[in-house]
């Protein structure tokens, strides 16, 4: 074929054949796709079930285009046969990042490593699951908790959004540990730890603690019992106390009264503000007083003070005879 008098190299009628019938069949291929997913968006809004159904209808037409563009292009089997070879042995060498990722796809997907609206940490990154794509996966990044603060990587401290959008491709979790903090059970345990000063009424303190917590935590402990159960069912663990529990520990400063209890996974800062403000009003009744890290004084030994004078006429005065 000549364009402008200039022959195209291996460029004929049977190669513009080929071409034009690629253009048609992309061209209705992702018609047809886009169509689906409008019938699909229909009357759902965006829910896990529909951005699942969009990802299987864009994988299984793309592999339907690639199918149909093969078949175009390699008429004769061993053609493709040697095709195909060739450029799995360059993606296989070139690209072992690309293959590992995919490969972490399928175990995320058919795995149920996680899923999409999952709260995740997988490596130093925290947040929820936004999107699995086939090589990647983009989190929603959340804080660290207060006892990890301050963090290099992260100024917020506590389990909320930072605002940023974190991308991790889908072969760490290959290389480094997930943790799933909704899958199967969406509940963590917390705990609360208060300093009190030596002398406090302990047992009132832990009355007042308990009360406090199971009032922020009303009907938690139900739902938790539910999932608990499930899980059970599922896998091999024993049965866990889910009731607020306060324990004593003794320090060089001061009594330490923690208390630890069930919390839904999200709304963990809220919860625990509520409780805080209830602990520091009944405190504050009780005349019950949180320990500090500062400097106190049991006892002043006597401190001799002499002024300038009596220093002076001390000095001067003659020695005592016996």
């Amino acid at each position: 074929m000549e364009f402008f008098g200039v022959r195209i190299l291996g460029f004929n009628a049977e190669t513009l054949r080929k071409v034009v019938l690629s253009l048609v069949v992309l061209a209705l291929v992702m018609g047809v796709r886009a169509l689906l997913g409008v019938v699909v968006g229909l009357g759902t809004g965006v829910s896990r079930r529909s951005i699942w159904t969009r990802k299987s209808i864009r994988l299984a037409f793309g592999g339907l285009s690639v199918l149909l563009l093969l078949s175009i292009w390699f008429d004769k089997p061993e053609r493709f046969a040697t095709f195909t070879g060739l450029l799995a042995g360059g993606i296989a060498f070139a690209s072992q990042n690309a293959v590992q990722s995919m490969a972490g796809y399928f175990v995320i997907v058919f795995g149920k490593v996680f899923d999409l609206g999952d709260r995740i940490q997988i490596g130093d990154v925290r947040g929820d699951v936004l999107d699995i794509g086939l090589f990647k996966t983009t989190v929603m990044e959340m804080g660290v908790p207060n006892l990890l603060f301050p963090d290099p990587h992260s100024w917020v401290a506590s389990r909320q959004y930072t605002g940023r959008v974190v991308t991790i491709t889908n072969a760490e979790i290959f290389k480094q540990p997930t943790y799933n903090y909704t899958r199967n059970f969406n509940f963590l345990w917390e705990e609360m730890r208060l300093p009190l000063r030596y002398g406090t009424d302990v047992g009132r303190a832990e009355e007042i603690v308990l009360a406090a917590v199971r009032e922020a935590t009303t009907g938690i402990i139900q739902e938790g019992h539910r999932e608990l159960e499930n899980m059970r069912e599922r896998y091999l663990i024993h049965a866990a106390d889910l009731e607020p529990r306060a324990f004593v520990r003794l320090t060089d400063n001061w009594m330490e009264l923690s208390v630890r209890f069930l919390v839904k996974t999200y709304g963990i800062r809220e919860v625990k503000d509520v409780i805080s403000r209830r602990i520091l009003e009944r405190f504050q009744e009780e005349g019950i007083e949180l320990a500090s890290a500062t400097v106190e004084l049991a006892r002043v030994p006597p401190v001799e003070v002499r002024t300038e004078a009596a220093r002076t006429a001390s000095d001067e005065a003659p020695p005592a005879h016996h």
